[in-house]
């Protein structure tokens, strides 16, 4: 977790900007909708979570809480590419690459490498409990550089979740080179989608071939196979900017968008094996999810619904970057000491309020800090005047 996966700030929102507690309240729903599915799949006697098709329909609700992890990418697409929307449509200005990479590093890798080092003191000891799986000592360095899903030794080990955070930063390398590309198109909307419908159709048709070969979790798992996801928030960003919904088409946004993520869920829920329907799922995967959220994102933008700037939620949203990178390990933890409730509920009831107090923490004592160390510092040429829109 834009991350997002968390990011808390974005080159779109200049230093000293007011936070949005509605995008925050987003931010809390994506991390605690994985928290979730994560309290629900640590407290089965097998760890498996293609098994809930076959269990309960209270089972195969908590599996598809997965789909906050598509939310966390469509608002990654959609925050940080909206500078470039703005430098093109508006009057806003490029993003500087040192200033650009140099918020992107403060944002998300010293907590990261906290996180990794906090895995390895709760889990090492832990190894062959249900789970718990670890990598060799010698491959942990791969994690610091975020190349975890470049290797079968690696992926998916130690705190699972972190696969996430090599998309994510995957992305952030490419991002600079469409936000160029995007400088350079036609200023107007329908120039400005090219980049993100190019990125989709690009995703889609990866998808696609995957779809035709054996299952491989790398390729399954890699920037290729998300893009879909943030290239949906970059049209999104592309298509609200300026504008700002009526009453009724707020309303749409919030009903249709809704709508879409849980149609998804069931159909990914009810889809049996060999079907047809599954066959078309490993192709398209959580696209209308995905348009779902971005929906919901922009409507969090641009006529923020009250209940997602509540208090409670975006005091969460603070801390989700740091709640989604300790919950795992937390909930290994606990369960390996026999104090996890082995039920969904029990574990959130217990699991929760360890995971948001190192949330906490994390924000207080090394995200703040960085996040505006990273803002002020004019290393390599870092938060410098912007470079204006090409002509």
């Amino acid at each position: 977790m834009p991350i997002r996966l968390g990011a808390v700030s974005s080159p779109a929102q200049p230093a000293g900007a007011r936070r949005s507690a509605a995008l925050d309240g987003l931010r809390a729903l994506a991390a605690l909708t994985v928290f979730g599915f994560h309290a629900w799949l640590y407290t089965r006697s097998t760890v498996d979570a293609s098994a809930a098709r076959d269990a309960s329909l209270g089972d195969q609700i908590a599996a598809e809480l997965r789909i906050g992890l598509v939310l966390f990418f469509v608002l990654s697409g959609f925050l940080l590419f909206r500078p470039w929307v703005a430098a093109r449509l508006g009057a806003g200005l490029a993003p500087r690459p040192a200033t650009y990479a140099a918020h992107r590093i403060g944002r998300i890798v010293p907590a990261y490498w906290l996180a990794i080092v906090g895995s390895v003191a709760l889990l090492w000891p832990l190894e062959g409990e249900p789970g718990v799986r670890l990598p060799l000592s010698e491959d942990l360095p791969l994690f610091f550089v975020f190349g975890q899903n470049f290797s079968r030794d690696t992926i998916m080990r130690l705190d699972p979740p972190m696969w996430t955070l090599a998309v994510e930063a995957s992305f952030y390398l490419v991002l600079p080179l469409l936000g160029w590309v995007a400088l350079r198109v036609a200023r107007t909307r329908i120039g400005q989608s090219i980049v993100p419908i190019s990125a989709l159709a690009l995703g889609v048709a990866f998808n696609v071939w995957l779809a035709q070969r054996a299952p491989s979790i790398m390729l399954g798992k890699s920037l290729l196979a998300m893009l879909p996801y943030f290239a949906i928030g970059m049209l999104a960003a592309v298509l609200v900017y300026g504008r700002t919904p009526g009453r009724r088409a707020a309303a749409l946004l919030a009903i249709g968008g809704l709508a879409l993520v849980l149609l998804d869920g069931w159909l990914h829920a009810r889809a049996a094996p060999g079907t047809q329907l599954a066959h078309v799922l490993k192709s398209v995967r959580d696209l209308p999810a995905a348009v779902g959220c971005a929906a919901i994102v922009a409507l969090a933008t641009t006529r923020p619904p009250r209940v997602l700037a509540a208090r409670p939620l975006a005091a969460a949203g603070l801390v989700s970057y740091g709640l989604y990178l300790w919950h795992v390990p937390v909930l290994l933890w606990l369960r390996a000491h026999g104090l996890l409730p082995q039920h969904t509920w029990g574990a959130v009831l217990v699991g929760l309020p360890v995971s948001l107090a190192l949330a906490a923490l994390s924000w207080r004592l090394v995200e703040r800090p960085a996040i505006a160390w990273c803002r002020r510092t004019h290393l390599f040429g870092a938060n410098r005047p912007a470079t204006p829109p090409a002509t």
